[in-house]
């Protein structure tokens, strides 16, 4: 039997190097992206761990203990947007409990800051909410109006997260486990101008945004759903 083999039926050992080095070469032009997509069909979108599960160990999806969130901001902040404190602690308290996360209601936590005017000691108002977390948020900057250019909108914010831990019983000492900086910044890319998109809606869509990045300080999440 002839065994000679036709010369374009088969690669030569050559044409297979050529090959090989022509596809990982096209990987590495791709870039990340292609890794990403690759990593997804043989694995599924991965989960990124929580800052707060990775610090402590303890998921909050799983556990019953209460959160506490409260937010304070600057008087300047505050001069343009009223009701922001209260506004991101609803949006966070909202969107945690989606996720099963067992959260003080944010209207007790109005209620309590109309009749104090403060927060106060975090013993004193994890122990009225019967809470083992605190969460406190600290605004920094928060504006969505584009410096010396009135026609264009694009979202800014930053600040400070420290999450307390309060064990014992009455009146019991609190800890911080957790401080955690953050910034946001929507689009990321480039500005929006007004007449592409009213204010109002603008706004509301930058305090969701924010109001997740935060929230997802908390629980577990696909790494395609983070919010940066």
């Amino acid at each position: 039997m002839d065994r000679t083999t036709h010369p374009g039926k088969f690669l030569s050992r050559l044409q297979w190097l050529q090959l090989t080095a022509a596809m990982l070469l096209l990987f590495c032009i791709s870039g990340c992206a292609l890794g990403v997509m690759a990593g997804k069909m043989l694995m599924g979108d991965p989960k990124q761990t929580a800052v707060f599960h990775a610090a402590t160990g303890t998921d909050l999806t799983k556990s019953q203990e209460r959160v506490l969130i409260i937010c304070s901001a600057p008087h300047g902040i505050l001069n343009r947007f009223p009701s922001l404190e209260i506004d991101l602690v609803d949006r966070i308290s909202r969107i945690l409990e989606t996720r099963g996360v067992q959260v003080v209601s944010s209207d007790q936590v109005a209620a309590w800051y109309d009749d104090h005017g403060e927060w106060g000691d975090f013993s004193e108002l994890a122990d009225s909410f019967d809470a083992h977390y605190v969460m406190n948020i600290e605004l920094r900057t928060f504006s969505y109006q584009v410096p010396e250019s009135d026609h264009l909108m694009q979202g800014s914010a930053n600040g400070l997260v420290v999450f307390h831990e309060v064990t014992g019983e009455e009146l019991r000492p609190s800890y911080e486990v957790l401080r955690q900086n953050f910034q946001l910044r929507f689009p990321e890319t480039y500005p929006v101008p007004r007449e592409n998109r009213s204010e109002q809606i603008f706004a509301e869509g930058f305090m969701d945004r924010t109001a997740i990045h935060l929230a997802q300080m908390l629980y577990d999440h696909k790494s395609s759903e983070t919010v940066h």
